[in-house]
């Protein structure tokens, strides 16, 4: 933690206090973590544990060409990969913003745009248009980050549209249907079919490059866990599900682990946190993400910070004592007024005035700030923040446990995408830090190796579309 020497003491120790997370409560929370997991490949109503209807994991020797697309909330992105086997992969992406029209629109304008945008990508990234090859098709793998009742591996109805989309018309329907139906309209080459998250995309391009990963991890604005599980434990599946039975003995299960705590409050949880999530768009859920992800501690820091405004402990100005206003703290006041790049922006400044974060408080606050505020909001970012890494290391110490994966032979390899994990200073390294106080240094340094993953929409996208393919006997 950086200096505190000009702070208030008293402020410094209570936020101290707020935030504390001893080593003693490690092995706790992840015994309840792995109830957890196991209650939801049992039961509805808990953890939800999606099975995903993939069964494998790649070898790192696949070899072919096929498309991806990842629709997110800005952006939507085709790619064509090429798998050279032994772990090397070449990927020509290309992205498109998507218009305010297009998200408050029509779906099926949405979906039309789309086809419109993947013939496009034909056109100018692939050889011929209108073949993929002797007359075979592309394979397609859709990466699709909104929440959908998957049926099988290439059927999944939309629940709701989140991220700004209204599209009501295609609610309850088949998206990869409606994306195939607008592609076989424009006669393009190309069969859909693979229908992913972005999780399960991290975990399957870090298998490919890294053979041997079970766990794929999203730290980033918000956070998830996909990962390999024996069939025989998803007893919830039902007898006529498509994927009641597995050909290989296992399957992926896409964790959606920021449900962690919900039921059991097994989270810690301060009167900050307790803010946050009566506060919040889903009181009562998501509350593991609520303390581990970008979008939450940034919220969380904004909170603090303007708490200990109205209390007269940051920016007063001469010897008044005189707390400021809402109306003069301005958009700290304002709910989501201070994000992720901005927290670590202030966590990283190493200058021993903390100027930029003088300057940013000054440029986006229009708030004059002392040596010792700068002090107290550099150190309510570290504390959110390595609390949010400490508890990031339980999920996954947990998912080595349950999984028995330090037995195996070879090392543990987790592969971990987003923003919080590849950016946010210090959060690897303490995350790194809490896994060598659950187990212990030497066997974190001799067995557990955490890998970034390389494009898990895109590489991710492409290899599940080359298993879907393989699994009915079609080469990709």
């Amino acid at each position: 933690m950086s200096s505190t020497a000009n702070a208030n003491p008293e402020v410094i120790s209570e936020l101290t206090k707020a935030f504390a997370f001893p080593i003693s409560a490690y092995d706790d929370l992840v015994d309840k973590f792995i109830g957890e997991l196991h209650e939801g490949l049992v039961h509805e109503q808990k953890m939800p544990m999606i099975p995903t209807f993939v069964y494998e994991l790649p070898t790192g020797e696949e070899k072919g060409v096929i498309l991806s697309l990842d629709l997110g909330g800005t952006n939507l992105r085709v790619c064509r990969t090429t798998l050279f086997g032994g772990g090397k992969f070449e990927i020509i992406p290309k992205k498109w913003i998507i218009s305010d029209a297009l998200k408050k629109g029509p779906g099926s304008e949405l979906f039309e745009w789309i086809a419109d945008r993947i013939g496009e990508f034909l056109s100018s990234e692939c050889q011929d248009p209108h073949s993929g090859g002797d007359g075979q098709k592309y394979p397609l793998g859709m990466t699709f980050s909104f929440p959908c009742e998957q049926l099988d591996i290439n059927v999944g109805k939309l629940l709701t549209w989140t991220k700004g989309f209204h599209g009501k018309d295609v609610l309850g329907k088949d998206v990869v249907k409606i994306l195939q139906d607008c592609i076989d309209a424009r006669k393009l080459p190309i069969t859909v079919n693979a229908l992913i998250n972005d999780t399960v995309g991290t975990l399957l391009a870090t298998t490919y490059k890294h053979p041997g990963c079970e766990v794929g991890i999203i730290f980033g604005t918000g956070t998830n866990c996909a990962y390999l599980e024996e069939q025989s434990l998803i007893t919830k599946i039902r007898p006529d599900a498509a994927n009641f039975t597995s050909h290989t003995g296992y399957q992926i299960i896409n964790t959606e682990w920021g449900a962690f705590g919900n039921i059991s409050g097994a989270l810690p949880s301060n009167d900050y946190d307790k803010f946050l999530d009566g506060h919040s768009s889903q009181p009562g859920k998501q509350r593991y993400e609520k303390v581990v992800s970008g979008l939450y501690i940034s919220e969380l820091a904004r909170i603090v910070l303007h708490d200990l405004a109205k209390h007269g402990k940051l920016f007063v100005e001469g010897d008044s004592g005189t707390p400021k206003t809402d109306a003069e703290l301005g958009n700290l006041a304002l709910k989501e007024r201070f994000d992720g790049a901005m927290m670590g922006g202030i966590e990283g400044d190493s200058s021993a005035d903390l100027q930029a974060v003088g300057a940013h408080f000054q440029t986006s606050y229009n708030l004059k700030t002392s040596q010792g505020d700068r002090e107290t909001i550099k150190y309510v970012c570290q504390l959110i923040s390595a609390r949010a890494a400490r508890l990031s290391s339980v999920g996954i110490a947990a998912l080595i446990k349950k999984r028995e994966l330090l037995s195996k032979p070879h090392k543990v390899i987790v592969g971990i995408d987003g923003s919080l994990f590849n950016k946010y200073p210090n959060f690897r390294q303490h995350l790194e830090g809490a896994l060598n106080e659950i187990f212990d240094a030497a066997t974190v340094s001799a067995k557990i190796s955490l890998i970034l993953a390389e494009d898990g929409s895109g590489v991710g996208g492409a290899i599940a579309a080359y298993l879907a393919c393989s699994a009915i006997g079609q080469q990709a």
